[in-house]
C-alpha cells in the first residue's frame, strides 16, 4: 500500500498522533500537514518509517498566495461552482471569499504533494491512496491529482463542520458537487454524519462508519459524587456555551461544587464567563486550567477526583472529550447534538439535554447526578466504561480502519 496522509486542521494532529501508531512498517507512507495554529505540527510523533512529504505547508509570500488563487480561478470547475452558487442563491461576498480561500489553499497543497511525488519518481500508474483527515481543501487537491494518477483513490474522514452545510455561514461549503462525485470513500466518525451524507446521490456506496477512539487508560477509582467535581474540556468558544454552565452554577445553592475546565481560546468570551462566576456563592469553586497536553490531560482524568463530565455545546461531531471521560468511568451530561447520543445513553451512563437547553434543565441534571444514590451512580460509571469498550477503543477502531484501507 502506498498511502499519502494529509492533515489540514490543527486539532487533527491530536487524534492522528494515536492513529499513526497502528500503520504497518511494510507500507510506503508519505505524511503532509498544512500550517495552521502555532500548536500545529509540533505535537505528533511521526513514526520513523513514514516518509515526510512536507510539514507545515504554507504560502511563501503574498505573490505565492496570489499565484495559487489565480490558478484556482481559471479552472473549469470554478465556473461550475459559481453557477451553482448563483442558482442556489448562495453567492454572497462571504461565500465567494470562502470559495477563493478554499480553492487557493487546495492549489497550494496540490503543488506541494506533486513536487514530493515527482521527486520520489512516483509512477503515474501507481495505485496510490490519498487520505485526508477531513473533507476539505486537501480533499479537493487530491481529487484533482487523480487526473495525474488515474489509478489513485481518494479517501476522507468526515467529522461535522466539514460536511454539515447548515452549520456554516451562508449554508455553504465549497465544491461539494465536485468532491462528492470524485471522492472514492468518505469515512464518518458518527452515525449522525452518515445519515446526513445519505441525502447525496453522488455518495451512493461511498459512505462508511469508522469512529475515532481513545487509548486505554486505567479506570479512575476516585470518581464519586460525594465530593462533587464537574469536569469540562473544550476550546473557549461561544459555540461551546460554557457561559451556560457558569450561569447554572451561579444559581445552585445546595452543597459544594467544584468546576474544573481544560482548554483555552477566546479571551474576551472567557472574561464574560468569569464575570458570571462572580455571582456564584461560596459553595462554588472554579478552576480554569487552560491548555493541557493530551497525555497530561489523560493522566489527570485517570487520577484526580471527578464526578461528571459536562458538554453543552450547540454543535458537535462525536466529541472525543466524551470518549476520554467514559474511558475512565465518568458519567456524562451533554446536549443531544451531532453524534453525542451514540456515546451518551440517557438514563444509562448520563443525561442527554435538548440542544436549546435552559439553565434550569442543566441545574436539574447536575443536581440529579450530585444527589444520585450510590448504587445508581456506580451503574452510570460502569455503563460509561462499557460504552467506551464497545465503541471507542482506539486500538480496535484504528486497526479496522487501516485494514479497510489495505483492501481498497
Amino acid at each position: 500500500m502506498t498511502l499519502i496522509i494529509i492533515s489540514d486542521f490543527m486539532q487533527d494532529e491530536i487524534y492522528l498522533n494515536e492513529e499513526v501508531k497502528y500503520y504497518d512498517e511494510k507500507d510506503k507512507i508519505f505524511f503532509f500537514t498544512v500550517k495552521g495554529h502555532e500548536y500545529s505540527n509540533t505535537h505528533i510523533n511521526i513514526p520513523s518509517y513514514f516518509k515526510i512529504g512536507k510539514l507545515g505547508i504554507h504560502y511563501n509570500s503574498i505573490i505565492h498566495r496570489i499565484i495559487c488563487l489565480i490558478r484556482s480561478i481559471f479552472r473549469k470547475d470554478m465556473i461550475s461552482e459559481l453557477k451553482y452558487m448563483i442558482e442556489t442563491k448562495k453567492l454572497t461576498f462571504n461565500s465567494l471569499k470562502r470559495l477563493f480561500l478554499f480553492s487557493s489553499k487546495s492549489e497550494l497543497v496540490l503543488s506541494n504533494i506533486k513536487k514530493v511525488l515527482d521527486k520520489n519518481q512516483m509512477l503515474k500508474t501507481e495505485n496510490l491512496i490519498f487520505y485526508t483527515y477531513r473533507v476539505g481543501f486537501s480533499s479537493l487537491a487530491c481529487c484533482r491529482l487523480k487526473d495525474i494518477f488515474p489509478n489513485a483513490k481518494v479517501v476522507s474522514r468526515c467529522h461535522a463542520q466539514d460536511i454539515f452545510e447548515f452549520r456554516n455561514k451562508e449554508n455553504y461549503l465549497p465544491y461539494r458537487g465536485y468532491l462528492y462525485n470524485r471522492i472514492d470513500e468518505i469515512h464518518c466518525i458518527s452515525e449522525d454524519g452518515m445519515k446526513y451524507l445519505e441525502n447525496y446521490d453522488e455518495l451512493n456506496n461511498k459512505i462508511f462508519l469508522h469512529r475515532l477512539g481513545t487509548k486505554e487508560i486505567k479506570l479512575n477509582n476516585k470518581i464519586n459524587n460525594r465530593n462533587f467535581v464537574i469536569l469540562t474540556c473544550s476550546r473557549i468558544a461561544r459555540i461551546k456555551r460554557i457561559h451556560v454552565i457558569a450561569r447554572a452554577l451561579s444559581n445552585i445553592k445546595d452543597g459544594c461544587i467544584k468546576w474544573v475546565h481544560y482548554g483555552d481560546g477566546d479571551e474576551k468570551y472567557l472574561e464574560e464567563i468569569k464575570d458570571i462566576i462572580k455571582n456564584c456563592g461560596s459553595n462554588i469553586s472554579v478552576e480554569f486550567r487552560g491548555f493541557c497536553d493530551n497525555d497530561m490531560y489523560l493522566k489527570v482524568i485517570a487520577n484526580e477526583e471527578f464526578s461528571v463530565f459536562v458538554n453543552v455545546s450547540e454543535s458537535e461531531g462525536l466529541p472525543v472529550s466524551i470518549m476520554e471521560a467514559e474511558s475512565v468511568g465518568m458519567p456524562v451530561i451533554a446536549t443531544n447534538v451531532g453524534g453525542t447520543s451514540e456515546a451518551v445513553v440517557n438514563g444509562e451512563n448520563g443525561i442527554l439535554l435538548d440542544c436549546d437547553l435552559s439553565e434550569e434543565q442543566l441545574i436539574e441534571a447536575i443536581l440529579k447526578i450530585k444527589f444520585m444514590d450510590f448504587k445508581m451512580y456506580n451503574t452510570y460509571k460502569h455503563n460509561s466504561r462499557k460504552i467506551w469498550e464497545n465503541k471507542f477503543r482506539n486500538s480496535v477502531n484504528y486497526k479496522d480502519f487501516i485494514n479497510h484501507l489495505k483492501e481498497i
